[in-house]
């Protein structure tokens, strides 16, 4: 978007934010952010263990929703700041660092594959945000119509009804997506515009493999293999709705904007990212505290889109400085009060997009 007109939006944005991060703020934010990162580290570790030891449907349901809420906390709150630069402090540069790179691997253990997610997400909807055609975070394929230049189908008028079990595929999906394309690459041999290399994608076949009979094969030592099967449905399900949602509500809502990838930029890459992106349940209250630490922070999805390279604890000081600047400049700064206002805008904008261009819905209270 360099051939927009600068408004000096950018620079000034930068001017404040910086201006009110100080060397000990910044200390602090990262040392909350390990002290959360171990929290979440021995969830995910005992919630593993709960799950060998569970003994009746009570307990090892409730083992199963832990180990999958868990795995989004690792997500959310550990491997994405680590991807982004943002788990330790960097001296300067968008190179990855060694430390942030090995923090990063947290993903592996949770079955993705950072490199890959860099390269999707880190970068190609960081840099192409709810621009239907590139971002491929809002592309759920023919199931669901999420961008208003997206192909309606006959199905698309029951989205907003069926799609909240499609976010329980969301972590299935990452994992077989991941190994689906290694495979393919492997097996046509066509390296054309591949970032990795052959021994990479066996590499990372291995992993996954790996990752599957720890996850399925130490449990079916101790329990029947149906049960670990119905018990993994749970975790892969729970982990998905969390992960889907915390995207979902920042981006796939009534008040962000969309764009598709033939039309022409209409502004610059800062201004664009508070345009495609709504922060919900934000502030010191108690509800919005526990959304906030249970989402890593990105609820502040604008400042996290605007500043990727700031660990996510941090989000709550720059918040007013960002919302400063965009009525200076008169760029609506978009927030959902509370997590209730989010989910309903959610639903509103998937049932508007349900039904053919230029149908008008009526959306009362009774039928949210």
């Amino acid at each position: 978007m360099d051939t927009i007109t600068d408004s000096g939006f950018s620079k000034q944005l930068v001017a404040r934010v910086n201006g009110c991060i100080t060397d000990d703020l910044l200390r602090q934010a990262h040392r909350r952010l390990h002290r959360k990162a171990a929290v979440v580290l021995a969830w995910y570790i005992a919630s593993g263990g709960l799950v060998l030891l569970a003994h009746g449907w009570v307990f090892g349901a409730i083992a199963c929703v832990s180990l999958g809420l868990s795995i989004g906390a690792i997500g959310v709150n550990i491997q994405h700041d680590a991807n982004h630069n943002a788990f330790f402090a960097t001296r300067g540069g968008r190179r990855l660092s060694t430390a942030n790179r090995i923090a990063g691997y947290s993903l592996e253990m949770i079955g993705g594959n950072s490199k890959g997610w860099i390269e999707i997400h880190g970068r190609i909807h960081h840099s192409s945000t709810n621009i239907a055609g590139k971002d491929g975070d809002i592309d759920l394929g023919p199931f669901a119509r999420l961008a208003p230049s997206q192909q309606r189908r006959r199905w698309h008028a029951y989205q907003h009804l069926y799609i909240w079990a499609l976010y329980g595929l969301t972590t299935t999906y990452i994992f077989g997506a991941d190994v689906g394309r290694a495979v393919m690459r492997l097996v046509s041999g066509n390296r054309s515009g591949a970032t990795t290399s052959v021994t990479e994608d066996a590499a990372l076949v291995v992993r996954k493999a790996t990752f599957v009979a720890v996850m399925l094969g130490a449990p079916m030592l101790l329990h029947p293999w149906w049960t670990v099967l119905l018990g993994a449905l749970v975790v892969l399900g729970v982990s998905g709705v969390a992960l889907g949602l915390v995207f979902q509500l920042a981006h796939v809502v009534e008040e962000a904007e969309f764009a598709d990838c033939a039309d022409p930029p209409s502004t610059r890459w800062h201004e664009w990212q508070v345009r495609s992106t709504v922060d919900f349940c934000p502030g010191p209250g108690p509800g919005a505290r526990i959304v906030t630490w249970c989402a890593g922070g990105l609820n502040y999805q604008i400042e996290h889109h605007l500043f990727p390279s700031l660990p996510h604890t941090l989000y709550p000081a720059i918040a007013p400085a960002v919302a400063d600047v965009c009525a200076e400049f008169g760029i609506r700064y978009h927030v959902h009060p509370t997590l209730r206002s989010a989910l309903r805008s959610h639903y509103r904008h998937l049932r508007g997009l349900s039904r053919p261009p230029g149908t008008t819905v009526a959306l009362t209270a009774a039928n949210l």
